[in-house]
């Protein structure tokens, strides 16, 4: 029997030993991200109408037809436009997105983002009444949500957010 000489020993050791995890220095744990801010008094319907007739101008202005929703904090809702010509589901669409971002506090496109990653991330679309898009934005006053609005029907859903955006800075 042939003896294995010391150099090869050393290489098989390499390729058994060489292949252990390496423990990884820590981390830093990822920074919380910021509280969700409260709810406070549901919007009037003097504010949805104001919103929603500045995304009313800003679809019109981008020549899309659009449906556009206005819904109080219990994601309720309080005003609704729906465009000529703007596809049926549209005003569906833009009911769930105003209503996304009111239960959830967030803009309907931070689930969109999710989705979008994969991973874990698709575990969004098990969230009731979600719809992970954009094109719904919390409506915020004085720091507290009192609505959402959301928009729907347009060709991208990133065109959707612009309009709903200008219903936003109309209220500010």
């Amino acid at each position: 029997m042939r003896r294995l000489s010391p150099i090869m020993m050393a290489a098989v050791a390499a390729l058994i030993f060489g292949t252990v995890a390496h423990a990884q220095p820590a981390q830093a744990p990822a920074a919380a991200p910021p509280p969700l801010p409260d709810y406070g008094p549901n919007i009037s319907l003097e504010q949805a109408m104001k919103a929603g007739n500045a995304a009313l101008a800003e679809a019109k202005k981008l020549n899309v037809p659009e449906a556009i929703a206005v819904v109080n904090t219990d994601g309720r809702l309080v005003y609704l436009i729906k465009m000529d010509n703007v596809r049926s589901i549209a005003d569906a669409l833009a009911f769930h997105k105003a209503r996304t971002a009111a239960m959830y506090k967030v803009p309907s496109k931070a689930y969109e983002d999710r989705v979008a990653g994969g991973g874990i991330g698709i575990t969004a679309l098990l969230l009731d009444d979600v719809i992970a898009s954009a094109g719904g934005i919390p409506i915020i006053s004085d720091g507290k949500i009192i609505g959402a609005i959301g928009v729907g029907g347009g060709p991208l859903s990133s065109i959707d957010a612009q309009v709903a955006q200008a219903g936003i800075d109309a209220l500010k």
